[in-house]
């Protein structure tokens, strides 16, 4: 049996590229192969249940799917050059950045991937193409992954990037830009000289979408060359022998950006979460709860507009909120006062109605309180 793991991916998948620049980054042995549509068929539904990647699979043969469980099994195994800082405030902020990049990321990700195919189409035709058909001819390859564009462009609207919102996601990007430029040109990760989970989290949309895809390409390298330098040092990160900052510090440098976190993104998990509990009236712990549950509202720069309701996104709320729920009283203060000027000590308050847990890889009803 080989010591490698694998890592069934694709190089145009977000969360393939959170994951394999973190295998790269702990020195883990891994052999990636691409997730073709036989794969899926064969490989991944079979061992997992559902149609998604990264997957990884161990050397003993376990099936692990989800970015966030993948990362937090090889924390396990594989201590060294930990990606959760040990002290409350960073730890809590490197998980709010996770958090930030997986869900609400995906505003520019997939506004920048679809909404220009002057310049992106072919390139992603082919991206799709030759990932659900290798060794394929390109014109096959092309065809093929034409049905996957149009499968994923029509998430689009559905997410909120509409003619109504789309100048204030193109606005608020530019600006997130800016900020981490500024904050890059200081520091070579988020918390130090070593990457965090939070790095981790943006570095997903950050990776494959928009720095891969030529028109958000050319963006980033033009307004924000120390952005394309750390996403470079992030898949380059084998060798580092960083360190967070010390004493607890924050960068002041992040603050404008979890401020808006916590004024956007959060007030829209809320939104989610309380789906979930309508939704979830009545129903059983253990009760398979649906990806979708309706459309919600979100606010974005003065612009509100409609979105679906993911329910996988309290899943991901629940991270920072048990690790902060979880400090002790003294600990707890600390983290307050560093958070209530950045409107985020309201935030950790919120408890959410019905807990999600992740049984086999679905989302669930967690336990009743």
């Amino acid at each position: 049996m080989s010591n490698n793991f694998i890592l069934y991916g694709s190089p145009a998948s977000l969360y393939t590229g959170k994951v394999r620049a973190y295998l790269n980054y702990k020195n883990i042995p891994f052999q990636e192969k691409i997730s073709s549509l036989k794969v899926y068929k064969k490989i991944i539904i079979p061992n997992t249940g559902v149609g998604m990647i990264p997957v990884v699979v161990t050397p003993q043969g376990e099936y692990w799917q989800d970015s966030s469980l993948i990362i937090d099994h090889l924390e396990t195994l594989f201590e060294e050059k930990s990606v959760y800082p040990s002290s409350p405030k960073q730890n809590l902020v490197a998980l709010l950045f996770e958090l930030y990049g997986d869900e609400w990321l995906r505003l520019p990700a997939m506004h920048y991937r679809w909404n220009f195919p002057a310049d992106n189409l072919e390139f992603i035709k082919q991206e799709f193409g030759s990932s659900v058909a290798p060794g394929m001819p390109k014109f096959v390859q092309r065809w093929l992954g034409k049905k996957v564009v149009d499968k994923f462009s029509g998430l689009v609207v559905p997410l909120g990037i509409t003619s109504k919102s789309i100048a204030a996601i193109e606005t608020w990007y530019e600006e997130l830009l800016l900020q981490l430029n500024a904050h890059f040109a200081e520091h070579d990760f988020l918390l130090g000289s070593c990457p965090s989970i939070g790095d981790y989290g943006l570095m997903g949309p950050l990776y494959a979408h928009l720095y891969r895809d030529p028109y958000p390409g050319k963006l980033m390298r033009t307004l924000a060359p120390n952005v394309v330098a750390w996403v470079e040092r992030m898949n380059q990160a084998q060798n580092i022998q960083g360190e967070f900052l010390a004493d607890d510090n924050i960068p002041s440098t992040l603050e404008p950006i979890l401020s808006r976190l916590f004024g956007e993104c959060w007030p829209a998990l809320e939104c989610a979460s309380q789906a979930i509990a309508q939704w979830a009236d009545g129903k059983d712990p253990g009760t398979t709860v649906p990806r979708r549950l309706g459309m919600q509202s979100f606010t974005i720069g003065d612009i509100t507009e409609q979105q679906m309701s993911i329910s996988f996104s309290q899943w991901m709320m629940q991270r920072p909120l048990d690790f902060y729920q979880s400090l002790p009283e003294l600990q707890k203060q600390v983290v307050d006062r560093y958070l209530e000027p950045l409107g985020g000590k309201r935030a950790m308050g919120f408890q959410p109605a019905k807990r999600v847990e992740l049984e086999n890889y679905k989302l669930v009803l967690g336990p009743n309180e």
